[in-house]
C-alpha cells in the first residue's frame, strides 16, 4: 500500500512545532509504516538585531527577548504539554540572533545521515526549549549531532562548505511556493493528491486529513500498550516526553500512562529526565567494556 507523505514546514525554535510531537507519535503508532515525513525549514527568526531599539543596550534587549520567548513557550505548553525549561534559558544574544543557523544545521544533518536527521531535529528542539542549551552555538550543534548518532565529520562538511545553507534556501523557496504564512504548515499527499493544513493541529484533525487525502484507503489501527511496543517505538525515538507516550498509546490521562510505565522505571529499564513542567523517559545508556586480552572495547 502506498504511503501518505506529510510535508511539515517548520522551524527548530517554533514552540507550536515542538508541541506537535505527541501527535506525530500517535500518527506513527496508529498508521504504522504508512507515513513518510518531510521536514522543510521555513526560517522563523532571521535577525533579532534588526528589531533592537537604538536606545536599549544589547544585554537588556536580549534578556527581555529570551524571557518573553520562553514565557511564550510555557504558555503554548499549557495546550501541548511538551517539556519546557525556563531556568537558564538564554538562547538568543547579539551574536546568536537567528534561527537560521539551526535550520542550516538540520540540512547538514540530512546530508550527513538522512535516516537520523529527524532525530537530530527533535534533539535540537529539545536542546533549545526543554534543556535551555545554547543550541545556536557550533559547539552545541556538534554535540547534538553526536547525540543523534551522526558522524561529526560528515555533519561539519556541509555545514561549513555552503551546501547546507544552499539547501536551506531551497527549503525557504519551497515554503514560499506553498504560500506558508504560519508555522507549522502541513501538506498531506497521497498518490498525487495534495491537501494543505495550517497551524497547530491535533491528532484527530491530522488523521482525518490522511483519511480524506487517501480517499479512505488509509485508516488508523487500534493500539495497545506493552513494554515491547514502547521499546519498539523508542528504536526510532530513543527519548520520549511523557505526553508523547500518553498520546502514542491512547492513555486516557497522564496518571494512567505513569501507572503503566512505573514498573519499567522501578527496574531501571526506563530513566526519567525531568524538566520544569514535565519529563522525558529514555532507555539507560549501554555500558562499555574493554577486553584486557584482546584490547577491544565495545
Amino acid at each position: 500500500m502506498n504511503k501518505v507523505i506529510i510535508t511539515n514546514v517548520t522551524d527548530p525554535v517554533c514552540p507550536w512545532c515542538w508541541g506537535e510531537e505527541p501527535f506525530f507519535r500517535k500518527l506513527e503508532t496508529h498508521f504504522p509504516n504508512l507515513i513518510t515525513w518531510r521536514n522543510v525549514m521555513g526560517g522563523l527568526v532571521e535577525d533579532m538585531n534588526k528589531n533592537k531599539p537604538a536606545d536599549i543596550d544589547s544585554l537588556t534587549y536580549y534578556n527581555k527577548e529570551n524571557k518573553d520567548f520562553i514565557t511564550h513557550c510555557l504558555e503554548t505548553a499549557e495546550k501541548h504539554h511538551m517539556p519546557i525549561k525556563v531556568e537558564g534559558f538564554n538562547l538568543f544574544s547579539e551574536t546568536e540572533n537567528s534561527s537560521f543557523p539551526l535550520c542550516i544545521a538540520f540540512k547538514a544533518a540530512q546530508m550527513a545521515d538522512a535516516e537520523k536527521a529527524d532525530l537530530f531535529l527533535y534533539n535540537l528542539r529539545a536542546a533549545a526549549m526543554a534543556e535551555a542549551r545554547q543550541a545556536i552555538s557550533e559547539a552545541e550543534l556538534i554535540a547534538i549531532a553526536d547525540e543523534s548518532g551522526i558522524d561529526i565529520a560528515a555533519f561539519l562538511d556541509p555545514l561549513n562548505d555552503g551546501s547546507a545553507e544552499k539547501a536551506f534556501w531551497q527549503d525557504v523557496e519551497e515554503a514560499k511556493s506553498l504560500k506558508v504564512e504560519v508555522f507549522p504548515t502541513f501538506v498531506f499527499e497521497y498518490e498525487g493528491k495534495k491537501m494543505p493544513l495550517k497551524n497547530f493541529r491535533d491528532y484527530n484533525t491530522m488523521a482525518a486529513m490522511i483519511k480524506a487525502v487517501s480517499g479512505g484507503k488509509l485508516l488508523p489501527q487500534a493500539v495497545s500498550f506493552s513494554p515491547e511496543a514502547l521499546f519498539e517505538l523508542m528504536e526510532t525515538h530513543p527519548r520520549l516526553a511523557a505526553e508523547e507516550v500518553k498520546e502514542a498509546f491512547d492513555f486516557a490521562d497522564l496518571q494512567a500512562m505513569e501507572a503503566a510505565i512505573a514498573p519499567l522505571l522501578a527496574t531501571g529499564d526506563l530513566l526519567k529526565q525531568p524538566t520544569d513542567n514535565s519529563y522525558f523517559v529514555r532507555k539507560p545508556a549501554k555500558g562499555m567494556a574493554c577486553d584486557l586480552t584482546t584490547g577491544i572495547c565495545k
